[in-house]
């Protein structure tokens, strides 16, 4: 990777162990850019206003003024095939510029665009429902078949159905880490991490290359997410939701929050709807958000919907329409169809392990397709 001398600097600081966001700004306040604190410690005495960072992040500071870890740093980057992208570069995400501490760098893997003019962010609980796997991934696939950029953060649960909804509309989609874009985390989604990188799109993260998941990275990176896109799209998610950290930042940044609305009884609906009652904007598909931004229309013409699938016998038939409406229980589903209790399990069982019904918290059944 080429990089401008003043690139350079500023990657090298950024890269110190103790030198985040507000830190890095700190210093450049003090001095006129990243070269001028590399020349500031070159005496023997520390320069005064430094000792603001502390004791220990200056003496991290001072081991990194070596030309050895200078080297070694970049060469790192290049066997890793990670790019720095600094705010110094025209391919920094120009929305992030103007959120709290934006990142001074962010480490890249892909050759995604993270500049995109349409982004939307998907987010949601890692625990989440079948209808909430299938809301993020058709809502994203539908986002990108129209252009348009889903940032996520490849968690479990809702990120990573929404990145696979990205990936199957074939457009682009961005990964934001909590760790280094060298490692993945978690270790299931090793192989969706490669696709989204080998498909065009990028991953990426303000931490260096190395970074373990900590805990406290992840709060952090949540206001990348929604600091790089137009809006953010909650999913999923009970009332203390991490979700809901990305949400606050998207609302403190002035970005537009959407939600999916739920069932009133359910746990993990309840933070979309406690949102929309306080002002975001309820969508019921993808085209709800397309047409809000005006970046497409949805066809005129609907497919109709019919109401039991064609593949379904009379019986299972008589076991799926019921469900459709609402959910219910093994008994009620006995009075409903007036099935023996060994007939209605056979038929749940199959219909199950089908994926046409699914059992529910409580113990009831209800139609998935």
């Amino acid at each position: 990777m080429e990089y401008t001398a003043m690139d350079q600097y500023w990657i090298w600081l950024s890269s110190v162990e103790g030198i985040g966001p507000k830190r890095f700004y700190q210093l450049l306040s003090l001095y006129e850019d990243a070269r001028s604190v590399w020349d500031a410690l070159g005496g023997v005495l520390t320069p005064p206003d430094m000792k603001v960072l502390g004791p220990q992040t200056l003496e991290k500071l001072r081991a990194a003024r070596d030309a050895q870890y200078f080297y070694r740093l970049f060469d790192r980057l290049d066997r890793a095939g990670i790019r720095a992208v600094t705010r110094l570069d025209d391919g920094y995400p120009a929305p992030l510029t103007g959120i709290y501490d934006p990142p001074p760098t962010l480490y890249m893997r892909g050759a995604g665009d993270l500049n995109a003019a349409r982004a939307v962010a998907v987010v949601g609980s890692r625990r989440c429902t079948r209808d909430g796997q299938r809301a993020a991934h058709e809502f994203s696939r539908g986002l990108a078949e129209n252009g348009v950029t889903v940032v996520s953060g490849l968690a479990r649960g809702i990120d990573s159905c929404a990145h696979r909804g990205a990936l199957d509309g074939h457009g682009p989609t961005v990964a934001v880490l909590g760790c280094g874009v060298d490692i993945a985390y978690p270790p299931e989604n090793r192989a969706l991490m490669d696709e989204i990188i080998d498909s065009g799109g990028a991953v990426i993260s303000e931490y260096m290359p190395g970074t373990p998941p900590n805990a406290g990275n992840f709060p952090a990176r949540n206001r990348i997410i929604s600091g790089m896109c137009s809006g953010t799209l909650l999913v999923e998610g009970a009332k203390a939701s991490g979700a809901m950290i990305t949400v606050n930042q998207a609302l403190e940044q002035g970005r537009d929050v959407f939600a999916i609305p739920g069932g009133i009884y359910s746990p993990l609906s309840d933070a979309p709807n406690r949102m929309i009652l306080d002002g975001a904007i309820p969508v019921l598909c993808h085209w709800d958000i397309l047409e809000y931004y005006r970046w497409g229309q949805r066809p005129s013409e609907r497919p109709a919907r019919t109401a039991v699938p064609v593949a379904l016998d009379p019986e299972e038939a008589a076991v799926v329409s019921p469900l459709r409406e609402q959910a219910l229980s093994f008994e009620e589903l006995i009075r409903a169809t007036g099935f023996s209790a060994a007939k209605l399990n056979s038929h749940l069982t199959m219909l199950e392990l089908r994926g046409i019904i699914e059992k529910v918290p409580g113990g009831e059944y209800r139609a998935y397709t």
